[in-house]
């Protein structure tokens, strides 16, 4: 089986990173930021846009309660199925100081199937039956060195597929059909494929541009163009998303994704030289999140849209 990565990382459970962030040692005050999507629930207030760290208010300490599960927006997309697989991005904040606890993982999106093995014992019942496009809050007390506090968590149930509009697709290119999952088929032409690297967009998603050196989580199918031989995909049964590091990718994957905004999705023509060095791959890929750089996490649907990109030319990607 061939990956787009040149090497691929361990897959954190959901468990284990609310465990990090139960026993983080850097606690972080929370930072001012645009008002967006505010909600209040009782004591707590959450703003800031879907898919980004969230800003949390309250004022602390919270008094110790019975947890509570709030759905501060509900979501669009498809339902959330036991053993399917899910996005998410989580942040959680201190019920005693009003911290966000800070980690690595902290609005980062998380590629997990929805099981109690994967998520865990006490957020399965929480994601079981919720959209995608859905943001959740959880009050629940917490005992940590024999003392109990309340722990404020906020889960952003992402989008596992493309969301955008429709772009026209071009002549002499792979023609793309999407099945009823979303799951793409490729037909390549009966053709010379492409000297050079095309970027046909078939998706224009609304989120923020991808930017050089982010991790970029993504749904993919790809074949080989002149065998017609599939090369690899994560729609398959049993397989999830896939985050690639772009400074890691083969280097057409790369090219072609850095300016595309998150929520898109692209057909991508990638010659041997910047493959594998054999075979012209075409690849569509539904761009689900962006993280690293200079700023937080961006993520398909998030409120702010993206500058509009132009499309290659023929005479540009060498397509015929």
């Amino acid at each position: 089986m061939q990956y787009l990565n040149r090497r691929r990382g361990a897959r954190s459970r959901i468990a284990a990173l609310v465990a990090m962030l139960l026993t983080a040692v850097l606690l972080v005050a929370c930072t001012d930021d645009p008002v967006q999507n505010e909600e209040s629930v009782g004591d707590v207030t959450v703003s800031g846009a879907f898919g980004s760290v969230p800003v949390v208010t309250f004022e602390p300490p919270l008094p110790l309660r019975e947890s509570e599960v709030e759905t501060l927006i509900e979501g669009d997309g498809r339902e959330l199925v036991e053993g399917e697989p899910i996005l998410l991005s989580l942040a959680a904040y201190d019920g005693d100081d009003g911290a966000l606890v800070e980690g690595r993982d902290v609005g980062v999106a998380r590629t997990l199937v929805l099981t109690p093995e994967d998520v865990g014992e006490d957020l399965f019942p929480v994601l079981s039956g919720a959209s995608e496009g859905s943001r959740v809050l959880v009050q629940q007390p917490v005992e940590e060195d024999g003392e109990e506090r309340m722990l404020v968590l906020v889960l952003d149930v992402l989008y596992t597929q493309a969301r955008g509009e429709a772009v026209a697709p071009r002549d002499g290119l792979p023609q793309v059909t999407l099945g009823a999952d979303g799951a793409p088929s490729i037909a390549v032409p009966d053709a010379e494929p492409p000297a050079e690297l095309v970027v046909a967009p078939l998706i224009r998603g609304e989120g923020q541009q991808v930017r050089p050196g982010q991790d970029v989580t993504v749904q993919y199918t790809g074949v080989e163009w002149e065998s017609g031989e599939p090369y690899d995909s994560t729609w398959e049964g049993g397989k999830v998303p896939q985050t690639v590091r772009l400074d890691e990718t083969i280097d057409g994957l790369r090219d072609g994704l850095v300016d595309q905004a998150v929520g898109s999705q692209v057909l991508l023509v990638i010659p041997p030289g910047q493959a594998h060095g054999t075979d012209t791959l075409v690849l569509v890929v539904d761009i689900l999140a962006a993280s690293g750089g200079d700023e937080d996490s961006v993520v398909g649907g998030a409120d702010g849209t993206a500058p509009a990109t132009e499309e290659p030319t023929a005479e540009e990607t060498g397509a015929s």
